[in-house]
Formats: structure tokens, sequence, C-alpha cells
């Protein structure tokens, strides 16, 4: 696996940016850490940078894509970041689904893609404000079922008595997935709702709004044709 050069930036409630940079090994989750050619600061993690501010928008970008990027805090995920391919923005920075005012030891997790991975990722956000992060890496035409990031379990077991109100899916695919994105069906199999996929190689991934009312049993589905 090469190593690339991952870079983006934070944007503040208080008009600051918060610059990220970091080499990364691709197809392994990192750290993604202050910038010390824009800040007065070298490895050190965005909630020790800048705790007490509020992070409004941002953006990453890494040459084969991201597959995810988000603020973790003691083991929870409290916020989402606008994955990209660098040089591929027409959205630039998005706004968060749900603004993150930082705290020390908060960390900003990333992981860069390699040139062939397939993983896809779907970005979600709930009523309540929950945020999760469900991946899979389909390896031909097959069902594929997303799982959650940091649990394993499925969108069911994961989001119980949840509404899903905003997805952001990416997956290099493209016209490989059937159903139009990745569906959410109930537990006999009927679709409830659909996240929309964006091909990062395409355009820059965009939310889209949803309402998917979520039970036990249910699951995320991508269908690829090979």
């Amino acid at each position: 696996m090469a190593t690339v050069t991952v870079n983006g930036f934070l944007n503040c409630s208080d008009g600051t940016c918060i610059p990220l940079q970091v080499d990364m090994a691709e197809g392994t989750e990192t750290n993604l850490d202050v910038n010390s050619t824009y800040a007065v600061a070298t490895g050190v993690g965005v909630g020790d940078y800048a705790p007490g501010k509020t992070v409004v928008s941002g953006g990453v970008g890494a040459p084969n894509g991201i597959a995810y990027c988000y603020v973790l805090r003691q083991g929870i995920i409290v916020g989402l970041i606008s994955p990209s391919i660098i040089g591929v923005q027409n959205q630039g920075n998005q706004d968060l689904p749900v603004s993150v005012q930082l705290q020390a030891g908060d960390l900003l997790r990333c992981m860069a893609n390699t040139a062939a991975d397939r993983e896809l990722a779907v970005y979600t956000v709930t009523s309540t404000g929950t945020q999760r992060i469900f991946v899979v890496t389909p390896s031909g035409g097959a069902t594929n079922n997303p799982v959650d990031l940091q649990t394993g379990l499925g969108l069911g077991s994961t989001l119980q008595g949840q509404t899903i109100i905003s997805t952001l899916c990416t997956s290099v695919d493209g016209a490989k997935i059937d159903g139009g994105g990745v569906v959410a069906v109930n537990e006999v199999g009927q679709a409830i709702g659909v996240a929309p996929v964006s091909d990062p190689g395409e355009a820059q991934p965009q939310y889209s709004t949803q309402r998917i009312n979520i039970q036990l049993n249910y699951a995320w589905q991508a269908v690829t044709t090979s």
C-alpha cells in the first residue's frame, strides 16, 4: 500500500480554520492532525489544538479518495467530515450535518483509499443527532450489507427506533450499483428508503435528505452487478 498525503480544513463558527495534513498508508485508518505548515503545532489532534471552538464545515481529500472521516470523542462519532478526491471538489467545504464543539482529546480519524479499493461508506444522521458510518467492500456481483464501522452490527441493530434524516454515500462502483443507491430494507426485504451513491472520481459526494424509520432486523443493501 502506498503512503499518500491527506489534506483538509475544518472551519469554525468564529471565522477561523483548522488546517489538516498527514502522510498515511492507504487502507489504514489514521489520525488526521493539524498541518504544521499553517499552524504552530506538530502532530497535534484537532481537539487539543482548538478546544472550545465549534466546527461548522470542512472537508478532506486524498489522491484516490477518502473512505470516511469523522471526529471521535471517547469512542463515539460526534462529527462527520465530507470526503473527496483531491482536485474533484465541486462543492468545497461542506457544512457538517451536526456542528461539533471541540473538546481536548477529540481526534479526527480518516482512512484514505487505495486506487483499487471498492470500499463503500454510508454516512447517516438521525433526528436525534446520532451519527454513524456503515461500510462494506464489494468484491464482485453480490448483495452487500454495509455494517456499522465501530461495532460491525447491521442497520437495525445500530439505529433501532431512530429516523434517518440525512445520508452521504461514497463508492467508486458507480453504475455497478443496482437500485439507485444503497437501499434500506425492512425485515422482509422491502425497500423503505435509499441513500444515493456518488463516485468521488466524478463528483464530490453530497448529503441527501431522507426520512427512513429504522426498526430491528432492517438492513442496508448495496447490490453490485459485478
